[in-house]
């Protein structure tokens, strides 16, 4: 099959959806994090057993994100035996039709690990941070999270085809 577009409609012969530009788009411009400031969606501790994602923007597979004030995210109850890593996400649900942050829980483990990120045609996550729940945690320290906007496989930095030719 031959595609092409945009082009006016001429009696409603030419419709596009929001998938058609997002395909566009997304071949424009790659995923991950906005950078413009090094804060940008950026995760600290938060209040109690919960963090705060920093205001930034990401995008994913053609679709835009946005997060115009610091967010507080409450996390899990910590297993009392066992620590956990819980992985905090952008997630983009084409089923919802939505991107929002979330916190994807890790199983409690003497010796844990991070949980993977759903990569599916309805669901994609990019993961900014990996957070460890000590046992018996009630807060959450600096030490604890693992800033992973710049690793290119969780998450990485957007890059559009213009910039792509000067580097």
């Amino acid at each position: 099959m031959e595609k092409s577009g945009f082009f006016n409609s001429s009696d409603g012969d030419r419709i596009y959806d929001a998938a058609d530009f997002a395909s566009y788009f997304g071949s424009l411009v790659s995923n991950g994090v906005f950078y413009a400031v090094a804060t940008n969606l950026q995760v600290s501790p938060g209040s109690g057993l919960a963090v705060s994602v920093a205001a930034g923007s990401a995008w994913i597979n053609g679709y835009r994100y946005e997060n115009t004030d610091t967010l507080n995210i409450p996390l899990t109850t910590a297993n009392g035996s066992n620590p956990r890593i819980d992985r905090v996400v952008v997630r983009l649900s084409k089923v919802s039709r939505n991107m929002q942050l979330a916190v994807v829980v890790g199983t409690p483990a003497a010796t844990p690990s991070a949980p993977a990120l759903t990569r599916t045609s309805d669901v994609y996550e990019l993961g900014i941070a990996d957070v460890l729940i000590p046992a018996a945690a009630t807060s959450i320290a600096a030490n604890n999270i693992t800033d992973t906007r710049l690793n290119t496989s969780l998450c990485g930095l957007v890059n559009s085809l213009v910039t792509a030719f000067y580097e």
